[in-house]
């Protein structure tokens, strides 16, 4: 088969085999096909041109079932993908590669992007836009850290507490608060756990505030680095960029075991089909 360049093709979504479908988060699977929904696909998948044998389809997927399958739901035809030229075996470890390197954003660090953001001068909409989420969720994360909320920000990223109510306590007065809790609860938003969780930060907030400034306020002014400190701060990150360094051998070895692993399944069975 002649090799091409790869390049983003617009292909059909029916003429994609998925070789081998993983379970998903439903949860997970719910938000990247509401902000496919909203903002389109912003990275297009990875699939590989098959070989035209029988009934096969022409091409199988790489990497991105769940983009494919949220295209799929929003009832698209049509997909953006890196379409390779390359044989099975090499899609099989690149996708398992792909399943390795792939991490999700914790919630605090998406939070920490809105702050950034914010800080730079975005409006709501324009950083729902950015990260992919609604305005509204924007909107109760900016108004939780101006307001200094970084225990009920915390219990929201934990996913203790609904953002939108941890929003409306952080308006509230102490009795206020308590009357929230309780109506949370009554109607089935907050239970068991949870409602002790929120309940203690309540008791928190009484004794000591917020415990938090405003995230959007200037910093303070600090004193200058003297040379000791410019030398402890080069020796922490050299310590740092050499711990980076051995995880990073150990991923590459363990990458290369895992191609070698492969190669020699694939051997195997076509050892055993050339016998039979």
């Amino acid at each position: 088969m002649t090799k091409t360049p790869p390049r983003v093709e617009m292909i059909p979504i029916a003429e994609i085999a998925i070789a081998n479908p993983r379970a998903r988060n439903q949860k997970v699977h719910k938000t990247i096909t509401e902000s496919i929904d909203q903002v389109g696909l912003k990275r297009p998948i990875t699939v590989r041109r098959v070989s035209p044998e029988g009934e096969s389809l022409p091409y199988a997927l790489i990497c991105g079932q769940g983009r494919l399958e949220s295209c799929k739901l929003l009832g698209q035809s049509e997909i953006a993908a890196l379409v390779l030229d390359v044989d099975e075996e090499t899609g099989h470890v690149m996708s398992i590669v792909e399943n390795i390197a792939r991490r999700i954003p914790r919630a605090a660090e998406t939070m920490e992007q809105v702050r950034v953001l914010k800080q730079r001068g975005y409006s709501d909409s324009e950083i729902a836009f950015k990260l992919g989420c609604t305005s509204s969720w924007v909107n109760n994360v900016v108004n939780l850290l101006e307001r200094g909320e970084k225990r009920l920000l915390a219990a929201a990223e934990a996913g203790h507490i609904p953002l939108n109510l941890a929003v409306s306590i952080s308006r509230a007065n102490d009795s206020e608060a308590q009357q929230l809790l309780l109506e949370a609860y009554e109607c089935g938003e907050l239970k068991g756990r949870k409602v002790t969780i929120v309940r203690r930060i309540l008791e928190q907030r009484a004794r000591s505030g917020k415990q938090g400034k405003n995230a959007f306020a200037k910093a303070p002014s600090r004193n200058p680095m003297t040379h000791d400190d410019l030398t402890k701060l080069y020796k922490r990150e050299v310590e740092m960029h050499r711990r980076i360094q051995k995880k990073s051998e150990f991923v590459h070895q363990s990458l290369v075991l895992s191609r070698q692993v492969f190669k020699e399944l694939f051997n195997n069975k076509v050892l055993i089909s050339t016998q039979k």
